[in-house]
């Protein structure tokens, strides 16, 4: 199953693993194992929280509006030059704890992406750009603005799950891949306008980031 299609309440990369571990409460409840019960249980409930799979919705209608493509909280907003380009940086930072299926920011096109697998370091260490599990991907909307999209993973077992191909069109909010924790960066064209703030709280599909259009 595609991730742009896993509409489950659990998605589809956590059934195996929450299948295993609900295994293994059972049989502990059954044999009356009562602190291997809890621990199974405690397991279990945190699988099921970090691959929860919510339908989420915009209520915006505006053509030029750019959704937040991971939960957690904005970091900061920055100005940055990208291959010469003035843009603007917009950082987030999500927990285990909040849902973690990424989504597309708007209606449009996957330019390019690349995944390196690498180590899990924490972000304040300083190899961690280097080292550290990331992903890259490149949208453009139907009015030809581009938008780049990275992904960081941090001290997590789960690893980034990226399910796209170049060229491939999605719809405003659909799912395109897993990150449990980590940073996002996201970039906007320089004459983008910001509707966040440093220490906003947004939802993939749901809030608002900015708009393409400067007015």
């Amino acid at each position: 199953m595609s991730t742009q299609n896993d509409t489950f309440i659990l998605s589809s990369r956590g059934w195996l693993l929450s299948g295993v571990i609900a295994s293994l409460f059972l049989f502990f409840t059954m044999t009356g194992l009562t602190l291997f019960q809890f621990i199974s249980g405690a397991f279990l409930l945190s699988v099921l929280v970090i691959f929860r799979n919510p339908e989420r919705n915009t209520a915006e209608t505006h053509s030029d509006a750019v959704i937040s493509s991971v939960d957690g909280v904005v970091l900061s907003i920055e100005e940055t030059v990208v291959d010469d380009q003035k843009m603007s940086k917009v950082t987030i930072m999500n927990s285990l704890w909040d849902v973690s299926m990424l989504r597309a920011p708007f209606d449009g096109v996957v330019e390019g992406f690349k995944i390196r697998h690498g180590a899990s370091l924490p972000l304040y260490h300083p190899m961690a750009d280097t080292l550290n599990e990331k992903a890259v991907l490149s949208f453009r909307s139907a009015k030809g603005d581009e938008v780049y999209i990275e992904h960081l993973s941090e001290q997590s077992c789960f690893p980034i799950g990226i399910e796209v191909e170049k060229s491939q069109k999605f719809k405003e909010g659909a799912r395109y891949g897993f990150l449990a924790k980590g940073r996002s960066i996201i970039y906007l064209p320089e004459h983008a306008r910001i509707s966040v703030n440093a220490g906003s709280s947004v939802r993939a599909g749901e809030s608002i980031i900015g708009y393409l259009s400067a007015a």
